[in-house]
């Protein structure tokens, strides 16, 4: 699969993940929402990582690559909230792990929806990615 193609799907995956989790919030489903909220973010960082990196990305830890290769682009703060979503991966998947609380987790998927739809979209972009559907 060609480099645009690969990071077109992972974008386009992202955000069909990402509009999972959103009625998932809106049916007040809190963990299912938490937990495609954070594979949406997931996608969407592999996107961005996919404009830089050739082959497969075989971790869900991605936020450190991540933060490695686009920290100066988009700041420590972003790089920190980023892995503190990533690192509740467990909590909706089992039920012995402390749930964050509903406004929580709208909070978290509000900032994933964003940092999908603005901050990776942009970076995407800014590598010279030719026809990102979004």
């Amino acid at each position: 699969m060609a480099k645009d193609e690969t990071i077109q799907e992972y974008y386009a995956m992202s955000k069909k993940w990402l509009s999972a989790a959103l009625t998932n919030l809106e049916q007040g489903l809190y963990e299912p929402a938490m937990f495609n909220g954070i594979h949406a973010l997931e996608l969407g960082l592999k996107a961005a990582l996919h404009t830089i990196i050739e082959g497969p990305i075989k971790t869900h830890n991605v936020g450190g690559l991540f933060g490695k290769h686009f920290r100066d682009k988009v700041g420590d703060e972003c790089c920190r909230a980023v892995n503190l979503i990533l690192a509740r991966y467990n909590l909706p998947r089992y039920p012995d792990q402390k749930m964050v609380e509903p406004k929580e987790v709208a909070e978290e998927l509000k900032f994933i929806k964003e940092f999908i739809e603005n901050i990776i979209l942009d970076l995407i972009e800014e590598e010279n990615v030719n026809n990102i559907h979004t």
